[in-house]
């Protein structure tokens, strides 16, 4: 009469601390186990978390390029000492931050699941970061100009009581990129208020979205 053999038990996998001690080696150890299919050998806790972290990964440098993005926005809208030199180059950087994330997103397509959170905690990132640097700005010209020159805490309050509370910008408005329209960013698309600075100052010609109403946005 046949019987059921006793199932095995599940050993723990001798990594003996190799994750802690020996990163490197501990990847090679486990890829080698994954490609002979040696699950007990797998280091299961440690090899969750950083398949979880690549992840992570992901979604943090695309919220990193976004923040970016909205900082530099804030800065040409808000910092009108600002040269025609300083603001292409602002320019030229969010269009760098913008390639970030379109490729981000390209090659990541559950990243748009994402996509409103990653914009909301980056509205709050690079509002902080645009205020830091627009009282940063305030301080240098008043110590060049001879005035007195305000403690940083006390610039930063006052820039941030300058900046909008709510995201002002559009998420198009500031990824300027549409997976199933574009190959890759658009440099015509920037926020209505942002264009009329640079229209106005930079002699550019960038469309200045109306409206729902019909008239043109403030």
């Amino acid at each position: 009469m046949a019987t059921l053999a006793a199932p095995q038990l599940q050993q723990e996998p001798q990594t003996n601390g190799l994750y802690d001690r020996d990163f490197y080696s501990w990847t090679v150890q486990q890829a080698a186990a994954l490609k002979r299919r040696d699950f007990n050998a797998i280091d299961w806790d440690n090899l969750i978390e950083e398949i979880e972290d690549l992840g992570s990964a992901q979604k943090k440098d695309c919220k990193t390029a976004c923040a970016h993005v909205i900082e530099h926005l804030l800065k040409i809208e808000y910092y009108r000492e600002a040269t025609d030199k300083v603001l292409n180059h602002w320019m030229d950087e969010i269009m760098r931050f913008r390639q970030t994330m379109a490729e981000l997103v390209t090659e990541n397509p559950g990243l748009k699941g994402h996509y409103r959170t990653l914009f909301a905690e980056a509205w709050l990132r690079g509002r902080n970061d645009a205020a830091i640097r627009l009282a940063e700005y305030d301080r240098s010209n008043a110590e060049r100009d001879g005035n007195p020159v305000p403690k940083r805490s006390k610039a930063v309050r006052e820039r941030k009581r300058m900046l909008p509370v709510e995201c002002p910008y559009r998420l198009e408005d500031i990824t300027a990129f549409a997976p199933r329209r574009d190959r890759e960013p658009r440099d015509d698309i920037w926020p209505p208020s942002v264009a009329r600075v640079l229209n106005a100052r930079l002699d550019e010609d960038f469309p200045v979205r109306p409206d729902r109403s019909g008239g043109r946005q403030r």
